[in-house]
């Protein structure tokens, strides 16, 4: 293509702009590329693979799963494993299912599986709506031991997640943090969403709530015997101020330690009341926020005005409800929750809820993602090579999906998005440990290597894949995953790629060239690398509204303007290069009119030969017919000369039964009316009509043979 053509340059924003790429995975793997990178483990018959626990020391993953609990390889879950069996008896299943309850609800589900001591196991399950506990033995992993019964302890259905037997509130989560060395202030923060009261709104609201009680508490003496005299609760807000959604349904949570184990920040899966849980946002809290919020003022409601309002400092009783019982409550009198006053007791029974809520650390959502519906989060951090730490969030969806972000700032971007399965189910429960990510679903533990860098095959992509634990080393080529070692290429923030990575040569793809012809409808296909790369056309044409663009291509209808050539470039941190070439040349007019010609020639050859095969099979069809008459016709001459009556003629009218030959050569005469098997010679009944009144006729394939009536005698 000339100079004269008048090449222009064509931006065009494939990617997303900045504020929505958090959303989008910048990456997505199918599953037949993920089947290359995971262990998987299943069990024929099991189902449920939904409780993990780690032990380090011992290098194993144990499993609980429906009636059965599982020793897997940590470094390997597709390894020989060891299996204990733990079902319920046929006559209690029965038992269950007469009471109503489905036959799959009917078995053991194990629901809690933890350390009792370094040499035992505590597990309960369902156990068919009547929850069991027991112990297993480490060393030998055989059988579950001292089986007593778990009401209290364990759910009683598959689906619930904690002991308590009640629609609202929903539980989630729970964590235990510690509070000091003396462990006093120890505490136990639950998460749970519940329908709030102190709304007065026309239909009832469903809330988000943290709720804590000191690890000490005892119970009181009279007052709340054998009840929580520390329980507080308070809201938990996540809510986007930029479309003003307000995600009020907790679906997860995920307490990230800090190495003292005194401080974490939570992150919770939330989900929108109003639309329907398709939308899922990600919300991070600090426990300094809770903590504030729990010391601050008390909530009442007020009978006399009808409304809820704020307790006054006055108010409110010493000591301070809701408090652990610390050295310095002892040094008041105060040894334990036994010896507190009733007056505390009560008000600390009456007001459980806090005036102040908590709202998230950045003030709102760090991700939110549409059309998505997040199940299970979990979260650690990993120290870059600047020495600066980022939290890396794996986000479980409904239909099977694992989603790898990576928190840069403020905000969450969606770096990956794994295919686990080959067809869409849950993911019921994730487990971090080192370098591994195990993923619990209904048909199988999947072991997926987070820190698979490796896959990174260029300088480019290993520094744009945006992994804080991955970094380029120039002295190996290669794409590693760093221990802090100096000298490697890394850049979460910048993006300098050009500066950090050494140029080299670029691959410039092959330009295809393509033939048209005036006024087709053409697409010229441009893949990003990635979802959020920018790509721009070089392209003939100064006017930029006969086209069309497409995330992946270029559409428009041929003209001899729009004739030439084009080039795709698409670009990620100052990084990438050509994509796609190609050169529209319209087609000479010999070679249309030639394929013109030999199309056509090809119909009328085609139409030819379907008349004559037509004609050929009429001719001979009717050859057919001709001869079949023929063949009747002396049949029937033959008979007559022979004397062969069809029917009896003892009387004047026509009997219907036929004829019984009198010798073999009879049988064998075409016209022979023996009967065999109902029929008449051997032909079925629907050769014969039904007789009239006053004639009966034979029919052979629809021709008469023979008519009598009364006359004809």
């Amino acid at each position: 293509m000339g100079p004269g053509l008048g090449l222009r340059l064509l931006l065009v924003l494939v990617g997303l702009g900045a504020a929505a790429r958090s959303a989008v995975p910048r990456t997505a793997r199918p599953f037949p590329e993920v089947q290359q990178m995971v262990h998987r483990f299943s069990h024929e018959a099991i189902s449920n693979y939904s409780i993990f626990l780690v032990a380090p020391q011992t290098r194993t993953l144990y499993v609980g799963a429906k009636n059965a609990i599982f020793a897997l390889p940590l470094e390997s879950v597709n390894q020989p494993a060891k299996m204990i069996s733990w079902e319920v008896p046929k006559n209690l299943r029965d038992s269950c299912t007469r009471k109503g309850k489905k036959e799959a609800e009917c078995h053991n589900y194990i629901r809690i599986l933890e350390f009792a001591d370094e040499s035992h196991l505590f597990t309960c399950g369902t156990f068919a709506f009547d929850p069991q506990c027991g112990f297993i033995k480490v060393a030998n992993f055989s059988s579950v031991e001292r089986q007593e019964s778990g009401r209290g302890k364990c759910p009683f259905e598959p689906t619930q997640q904690s002991a308590a037997v009640m629609v609202d509130p929903v539980f989630v989560g729970s964590t235990f943090l510690r509070g000091g060395e003396s462990g006093e202030d120890d505490k136990i923060y639950f998460f749970f969403t519940e329908t709030a009261r102190e709304y007065d709104f026309y239909e009832q609201v469903k809330v988000p709530r943290v709720a804590r009680v000191c690890k000490g508490d005892l119970g009181g003496l009279k007052t709340l015997q054998k009840r929580w005299t520390t329980f507080l609760k308070t809201q938990l807000v996540c809510l986007d101020p930029e479309s003003g959604t307000n995600f009020n349904l907790l679906k997860d949570v995920f307490t990230l330690h800090s190495v003292n184990g005194t401080s974490a920040v939570f992150y919770g899966i939330f989900s929108a009341q109003r639309d329907g849980g398709q939308v899922s946002a990600v919300c991070a809290y600090s426990i300094r926020d809770i903590q504030k919020a729990m010391n601050g003022r008390f909530k009442e409601f007020k009978h006399d005005c009808d409304k809820w309002t704020s307790v006054m400092g006055g108010d409110v009783p010493e000591p301070r409800p809701g408090a652990c019982i610390t050295k310095s409550m002892k040094l008041a009198g105060f040894g334990s929750s036994l010896a507190l006053p009733d007056r505390v007791l009560t008000f600390v029974r009456d007001h459980p809820l806090m005036d102040q809520v908590v709202h998230p650390l950045e003030m709102g959502p760090v991700l939110i993602k549409l059309d998505t519906q997040y199940l299970r989060i979990a979260v650690h951090r990993v120290r870059s090579v600047s020495g600066q730490e980022y939290d890396m969030l794996y986000l479980g969806t409904e239909d099977g999906h694992l989603h790898k972000a990576v928190k840069i700032a403020q905000k969450a971007v969606v770096i990956e998005d794994l295919t686990l399965f080959p067809e869409p189910q849950p993911i019921q429960s994730l487990q971090l440990h080192q370098s591994w990510l195990y993923v619990g679903s209904s048909t199988e533990v999947t072991q997926v290597n987070i820190t698979d860098c490796e896959r990174y095959k260029s300088c480019i992509e290993c520094v744009l894949g945006r992994d804080p634990s991955c970094a380029w080393s120039r002295e190996l080529g290669a794409c590693i995953r760093h221990q802090g070692q100096s000298g490697l290429l890394q850049d979460l923030t910048s993006l300098s790629i050009l500066t950090l990575c050494p140029q080299g040569t670029e691959d410039v793809p092959v330009t295809v060239e393509v033939l048209v012809s005036l006024a087709a409808r053409v697409v010229l296909p441009c893949t990003p690398p990635s979802a959020w790369a920018t790509c721009m056309w070089q392209r003939p044409s100064q006017d930029a509204t006969v086209y069309a663009l497409h995330s992946d291509g270029l559409e428009f209808t041929v003209t001899e303007e729009t004739l030439g050539d084009y080039i795709c470039q698409c670009m990620e941190g100052g990084a990438g290069g050509v994509v796609a070439s190609y050169s529209l040349v319209r087609g000479s007019s010999s070679a249309n009119a030639w394929k013109t010609t030999e199309r056509n020639y090809s119909v009328l050859v085609g139409l030819l030969l379907f008349f004559l095969g037509f004609a050929a099979g009429s001719g001979c069809f009717f050859i057919y017919e001709r001869k079949r008459r023929e063949r009747l016709q002396r049949e029937l001459l033959s008979r007559e000369r022979n004397g062969l009556d069809l029917m009896q003629s003892n009387t004047t009218s026509c009997s219907h039964e036929p004829h019984t030959p009198s010798s073999p050569e009879d049988e064998r005469h075409p016209l022979a009316t023996a009967k065999k098997n109902g029929s008449l010679n051997g032909f079925p009944h629907l050769y014969i009509n039904e007789l009239d009144k006053d004639q009966a006729r034979i029919y052979l394939t629809g021709v008469p043979l023979a008519k009598c009536d009364e006359t004809s005698i």
